[in-house]
């Protein structure tokens, strides 16, 4: 079973979603405790925003994404880095900036 964390930026995320949008976010985040690699795919560094080692997930028809680090070496945790667009890669610049603090 792993634990789900959150930066906190992406709560903040996640309180800004459609409310349809949200509903599908939590699912995932339901589906994370049991199986995070079956529900995401990697991702790997994109136009210069290093994010290899981190994980997506499509939100919405493909238009929001869920970004998570699975942490497998002591405990077991889906560290939630941030939920937003894919237009504009807004969300992976987000998730760049958040992990590069």
């Amino acid at each position: 079973m792993y634990k789900i964390e959150y930066f906190e930026e992406a709560k903040e995320d996640i309180l800004s979603l459609p409310l349809e949008i949200m509903a599908e976010a939590k699912e995932y985040f339901e589906k994370y405790k049991t199986e995070p690699q079956k529900y995401s795919q990697k991702l790997y560094n994109k136009l210069g925003l290093e994010l290899q080692g981190y994980r997506k997930t499509y939100l919405a028809g493909a238009t929001y994404r869920i970004i998570i680090k699975i942490e497998d070496d002591v405990l077991k945790v889906v560290e939630v880095v941030a939920v937003g667009k894919r237009d504009g890669l807004e969300v992976y610049k987000l998730a760049h900036k958040r992990i590069n603090q």
